[in-house]
């Protein structure tokens, strides 16, 4: 009967070991992609703002060397 009563307070002590380790890594995994997760781009921005645009002729005169920049700057960031 001894033998019997050990081998399942083993058991019930293995289980309760592993549950409270499983608990543990899933609120460190947790904590990890709180740390990990990129900031919203959509999030309502704080502060102060101020609107931007460009007055007059909506399509501007591309020069070459404009041209040859963009091109460049395209190329290299791949957009």
């Amino acid at each position: 009967m001894r033998e019997w009563t050990g081998k399942w307070l083993e058991r019930l002590q293995f289980t309760l070991l592993f549950l409270v380790l499983t608990v543990m890594v899933h609120h460190v995994f947790g904590w990890l992609q709180g740390w990990m997760m990129p900031i919203d781009p959509y999030k309502v921005p704080e502060g102060g703002s101020a609107k931007v645009f460009q007055a007059g002729d909506p399509v501007p005169e591309i020069s070459a060397e404009s041209a040859k920049d963009r091109l460049k700057l395209f190329l290299w960031l791949g957009e």
